[in-house]
């Protein structure tokens, strides 16, 4: 059972209420607990950055990766 707030002696001590944190914006692998209490873990995944002169190579990634010529 996921907790999102604790309350000791009337006075809340942590309060996850209104946090906006998801597993969209944190990066992939990175664990948190959402708003609810449940733990999340990130899928956001950084693009990698290649530098080259000429023309790419045809193995480079199409999954976001970015190529910068720098010829």
């Amino acid at each position: 059972m996921a907790v999102n707030h604790v309350v000791i002696n009337g006075e809340p001590v942590v309060d996850l209420r209104n946090d906006t944190v998801s597993a969209d914006k944190l990066l992939e692998g990175a664990t948190a607990h959402d708003k609810t209490g449940a733990q999340i873990t990130g899928t956001v995944a950084l693009a990698t950055v290649y530098t080259g002169s000429g023309a790419p190579a045809a193995s480079l990634g199409s999954d976001g990766d970015i190529y910068l010529d720098m010829g």
